[in-house]
């Protein structure tokens, strides 16, 4: 029994984390059907005059030290002013945040402020209905833009079957060197451009996305990654989410070590929750949405438990010299993440540094997963410093 349990286990992580990254990479490239260059969509500009009235909508709390240069960016984006309005929700902001944005409005800003902190699902339900333009792009206080980033989302909507468009989010670090979220993020991004050009794109970067307000529907207040939630409703009306890397937002990777751990918490928690939101794409009967639903995101969340198992069932093992082993190079594999851990606070460590993240990656789903079962997880969010 340890034996079948520890090579399911291992078997399921290496599967989520490379085997199915290797079904995708062999399937699209020989479909391509959904690739953003093709001939279907190309890479030409919409016509001025064809052009839909955008709404960019912004959920602010307490962004005072951000969010003027996110209006600043706002302004320089090559977009029609006469079809493109900005929105700002403040979520009870406390700071300055709403004052700043009020000195924009001579500029077309548009502030609303919700007195009462309810979390940014709140702010998105609340905000999103009172947007004037037919396509929503909705982005985080901190993601800067690319001037063409918004022509690159709407471009896509002259197609009826588009639903939404997932820009592509960029991390930068302050003096510029690559780090181990860097890294996993490329990686998860190659991911998203495999899936859309296969029709399975999940979810949606919370920086930089847009949607057709008429498919916009209010999901519980208590949703906390609103950004996957939203555009697997989308999906779930039938309608394609697609993936442009050419549609560029940045943002700046965090510094401060344990907040960045618990924003990772904070979105561990929300990943179990959403499954009973977006659980009818799980159905078999939705075809390869379904496939890549259980093989990218359900099994990955569940990595933390693999690994547990993976661990103790080899403990069990010991004495046979081929398990003694593997139990070794797992031991080395969490000992390089511990000192991983350690030298990251001195920004060291590279040779450490993916061992450090694969782990902290995988205890914060697994401080997730108890904050979600025992529901004390808050909706409302703090900033992470950048």
């Amino acid at each position: 029994m340890a034996v079948i349990i520890f090579w399911l286990s291992a078997s399921l992580v290496i599967y989520t984390y490379s085997i199915y990254a290797l079904i995708l990479y062999f399937l699209s490239s020989s479909r391509r059907k959904r690739r953003i260059a093709d001939s279907e969509h190309g890479n030409s500009e919409i016509q001025e005059t064809r052009l839909p009235n955008v709404s960019m909508v912004i959920a602010a709390y307490n962004e005072e030290k951000v969010i003027s240069d996110k209006l600043e960016n706002c302004l320089a984006i090559d977009y029609p002013k006469d079809k493109f309005e900005i929105i700002v929700g403040s979520d009870g902001s406390s700071d300055r945040t709403n004052e700043i944005v009020s000195s924009y409005e001579a500029s077309g800003v548009k502030l609303i402020n919700y007195t009462d902190r309810r979390g940014k699902t709140s702010v998105l339900n609340r905000t999103i209905p009172q947007a004037g333009g037919e396509i929503v792009v909705l982005s985080d206080a901190n993601s800067m833009y690319e001037p063409d980033a918004v022509r690159k989302l709407v471009r896509h909507f002259v197609y009826e079957r588009i639903g939404a468009v997932c820009g592509k989010l960029v991390l930068r670090t302050r003096d510029k060197k690559q780090v181990e979220e860097g890294l996993y993020w490329k990686y998860e991004c190659v991911l998203k451009s495999m899936e859309s050009d296969l029709g399975a794109l999940l979810g949606a970067n919370g920086g930089i996305y847009a949607i057709r307000r008429e498919l916009f529907e209010p999901i519980p207040d208590g949703t906390i990654v609103d950004d996957f939630v939203i555009a697997m409703k989308v999906k779930e009306k039938g309608f394609d989410v697609i993936y442009d890397q050419e549609a560029i937002a940045y943002e700046d990777a965090a510094h401060d070590v344990k907040a960045e751990f618990t924003r990772r918490i904070r979105i561990g928690a929300g990943c179990f929750q959403a499954i009973p939101l977006t659980r009818s794409l799980l159905n078999p009967k939705r075809g390869f949405v379904a496939f890549a639903y259980w093989s990218h995101k359900i099994l990955r969340w569940n990595v933390p438990f693999f690994l547990i198992a993976a661990f103790v069932s080899n403990m069990l093992l010991l004495g046979n010299p081929f398990y003694l082993f593997l139990f070794i190079l797992q031991s080395l594999f969490y000992t390089f993440a511990l000192i991983g851990h350690v030298l990251n606070r001195r920004r060291s460590g590279k040779i450490f540094s993916i061992p450090y993240y694969f782990g902290s990656m995988n205890l914060a789903l697994l401080f997730g997963f108890f904050r979600f079962i025992t529901k004390t997880q808050k909706v409302t969010w703090k900033r992470t410093e950048r």
